[in-house]
């Protein structure tokens, strides 16, 4: 039980985004790493939340406790997912009430990199693999897929800087250092298999850049 308390208490402090873009990396971490579930059991529970009202994450995490420990584990599973989230928004709201200028750059640099998560999600659920290094001109139809998807999210960092109110919604396009974290993101994920959770960090951290300059 403190195993599962613990697993869905990091990816609810460590996933960011919403809906699927967190099913690759939950699907990492629950049947893959954990092997709690398999791939095919993971994404029955997938599609059947997504069949029900509301947020599809908790109810995935409910479905994954309950298959581990009953109907207490997926109350504790998710508790522990909401937890994190629940706490950060209560700090966010304040940071943003208050001005604090950190918080904010921090955000602004991840924003990019969720819609690189997007992309490696889509991937993941559609099945197609991408390889690594020489082998990349030898599978061109999955590479090509890929840059579609770069071309899109391109498309969604307008929507988004225009959608965050920052004057031109052709911010985050002039904007080398977002066009440089999403197309780290996008290598680092899709590319050479980083966990999302560190690309986040990394992609946080470019973004206290923006205190400096």
């Amino acid at each position: 039980m403190l195993t599962l308390f613990v697993t869905f208490l990091k990816l609810g402090a460590f996933i960011f985004g919403s809906g699927h873009a967190l099913a690759n990396a939950m699907q990492h971490e629950i049947v893959d790493k954990r092997g709690w579930l398999t791939a095919e059991q993971f994404q029955t529970g997938w599609a059947s939340g997504n069949v029900l009202p509301g947020p599809i994450a908790p109810k995935v995490v409910a479905y994954v406790g309950y298959q581990q420990q009953g109907a207490l584990g997926a109350v504790v599973a998710t508790v522990a997912y909401l937890l994190p989230s629940v706490g950060a928004m209560t700090l966010l709201a304040a940071a943003f009430t208050s001005e604090i200028r950190g918080l904010k750059a921090a955000v602004r640099g991840i924003k990019p990199a969720v819609l690189a998560v997007l992309v490696d999600a889509c991937l993941s659920f559609t099945g197609v693999s991408i390889p690594k290094g020489a082998a990349v001109a030898e599978h061109w139809l999955p590479v090509t897929v890929v840059m579609s998807g770069v071309v899109l999210s391109i498309g969604g960092m307008w929507w988004l800087g225009h959608a965050s109110g920052w004057g031109n919604g052709m911010h985050l396009l002039t904007d080398m250092r977002a066009v440089a974290v999403f197309a780290i993101a996008i290598t680092a994920l899709v590319f050479l298999r980083v966990d999302t959770i560190y690309v986040m960090l990394g992609a946080g951290v470019v973004g206290l850049s923006y205190l400096a300059f």
